[in-house]
């Protein structure tokens, strides 16, 4: 009678385990945190062209800082307040005549 012979398989370690597990989620894991990198550098990025404009003197004002931030009066004006753009493109209110 031939005797079988069985062959012993090699039993996985952790560690190649591991390593195959991985190694097919690094494209994902790489893109995952790319994103989130991306996603930190626009939020921290976000104020900083208005502070370049605001220290270059290119930044538009509040239109209601000449009125203490109210409204202006309508007996301010002997005609009636409009919202205009001004010579910058900033908007100012104006009063204009009837």
């Amino acid at each position: 009678m031939a005797r079988r012979v069985q062959r012993s398989r090699i039993k996985p370690t952790f560690s190649t385990v591991m390593g195959k597990d991985l190694s097919s989620w690094n494209f994902v894991i790489f893109l995952t945190l790319a994103f989130v990198l991306l996603v930190v550098i626009v939020a921290s990025m976000k104020g900083i062209a208005l502070d370049m404009r605001s220290r270059a003197g290119l930044s538009c004002p509040n239109p209601l800082a000449a009125f203490n931030g109210t409204l202006p009066k309508a007996s301010e004006c002997t005609g009636e307040w409009k919202l205009a753009n001004d010579a910058r493109g900033c908007q100012v209110f104006l009063c204009q005549p009837k």
